[in-house]
């Protein structure tokens, strides 16, 4: 930083006013002046200026702080053990070198916001963005693309996925030419994920596969899981279950080699999920029992997903026994949480325990809960989330027990939806 730029930011960081710094030594409107550029202070008036602000007369020259950010920003790329991260955050955090010099101390705070995300403090995390916010005049190229690419993390992480997409194709734009390829991997499968989030899976698919690239020429293996699961994802919406399929394959057969569960779940899932849709029944009964062996339990709504596809599926090959024996290790597993169902922070487990809770109706016979439970909860939140496979299965299912009723005016109408629904997992105008 240039001499007025530097005084400025010290001048902002305690929050004085031109007229508080400039008191005593020259008038505000010549502060203003040396702020912008336009004018640099005789040796007197620079040092009663930096005594005021308690900074040195000159920025020193500081390797070691560059260092420490450096490390520490590496360590937060690819995150993999949470507590070693928190622990080289708690041996850092109040080193003197981070606070030398400015352009350390910017490249540091904008680090933290990074870390606030990884580590679930939100709250931190929201109040150091807006505190840098102050600050984005004072960074270089990189620190102002960093900064753009973690409010697009912290969006993301609040499920405002339309603003993280946007945040991250900022990003995109304005990143140096410099930026190493695990960096830019790590933007790409950002912006990759984010699109499917938001319907935009063209998107999706090109940067998934431009991540995909560099992770494989970088070999960053639970990277190269993730991106064949996002680029699967996107076949499934373009109807192309065979490519999707393929894409899950990959990601299972990479994942089942890294000791992270989380990741082991999330590709037994997906392979299940799929094989589930392409009505192979019982290779999907396979995986996704395989898949609640590595659930982490915490994730007590993908748990419950899990047994919802599990008991779908034994419907589907007529084994109520099994279904049964789902329903009741699914129950158990609710029971054990005690999850408020009206919280909103607990929304995304309701819709899973509703649709648990239909299925367990089912398996009861009692149809009158079962049609009750889905025309006023499940259809809703199908069709909020653009879920047409699932709304397709459940109206064919209601459409089958109008017509056992002989309800056949309001059967016909459902299978036409199922129909319909169906149609729109194809793409079929």
């Amino acid at each position: 930083m240039d001499t007025g730029m530097r005084l400025k930011y010290h001048r902002l960081k305690k929050r004085f006013s031109m007229e508080e710094t400039a008191s005593g030594i020259f008038s505000p409107k010549e502060l203003k002046k040396i702020e912008a550029g336009l004018k640099e202070p005789g040796l007197k008036e620079l040092e009663a200026l930096c005594k005021k602000l308690e900074i040195p007369l000159a920025a020193k020259d500081n390797p070691i702080g560059k260092v420490l950010v450096k490390n520490f920003k590496n360590s937060l790329l690819h995150p993999q053990n949470k507590g070693k991260i928190m622990e080289h955050y708690a041996d850092i955090c109040n080193h003197p070198l981070l606070r030398a010099d400015e352009d350390v101390e910017l490249e540091f705070d904008i680090q933290q916001i990074r870390y606030f995300i990884i580590t679930g403090d939100l709250e931190s995390a929201e109040k150091k963005i807006k505190e840098m916010d102050r600050f984005k005049e004072f960074m270089d190229q990189e620190q102002y693309y960093l900064y753009h690419k973690y409010n697009g993390n912290y969006n993301y992480i609040l499920n405002d996925y339309e603003n993280a997409l946007k945040t991250y194709l900022i990003a995109e734009k304005i990143a140096p030419k410099s930026t190493s390829a695990a960096e830019m991997g790590d933007l790409y499968y950002s912006i990759g994920i984010s699109s499917n989030q938001c319907e935009e899976h063209e998107l999706a698919f090109k940067y998934s596969e431009l991540a995909l690239k560099i992770y494989q020429q970088e070999f960053v293996p639970k990277r190269i899981v993730e991106c064949h699961l996002n680029i699967a994802i996107t076949h499934e919406h373009f109807g192309n279950y065979k490519l999707s399929l393929e894409h899950h394959k990959n990601a299972l057969t990479i994942g089942s080699k890294l000791d992270i569960d989380i990741l082991k779940f999330t590709t037994e899932y997906n392979v299940g999920f799929s094989n589930f849709i392409y009505q192979q029944y019982e290779e999907a009964i396979v995986h996704l029992d395989n898949a609640l062996k590595y659930i982490p339990n915490e994730y007590l709504a993908d748990c419950v997903s899990t047994y919802c596809l599990l008991i779908r599926s034994y419907l589907e090959t007529d084994n109520k026994v099994k279904a049964n024996e789902a329903v009741k290790a699914g129950a158990e597993k609710i029971k054990s949480k005690d999850i408020a169902l009206d919280s909103p922070a607990n929304s995304s487990f309701r819709n899973v325990y509703m649709e648990f809770m239909a299925l367990t109706y089912l398996l009861e016979g009692n149809e009158t809960e079962f049609e009750n439970i889905l025309l006023k909860e499940l259809i809703k939140t199908f069709e909020e989330t653009n879920s047409f496979h699932d709304l397709g299965y459940y109206f064919g299912y209601l459409g089958k027990i109008y017509f056992k009723q002989s309800r056949y005016k309001e059967s016909a109408i459902m299978l036409e939806k199922s129909k319909d629904a169906y149609k729109a997992v194809l793409n079929i105008s």
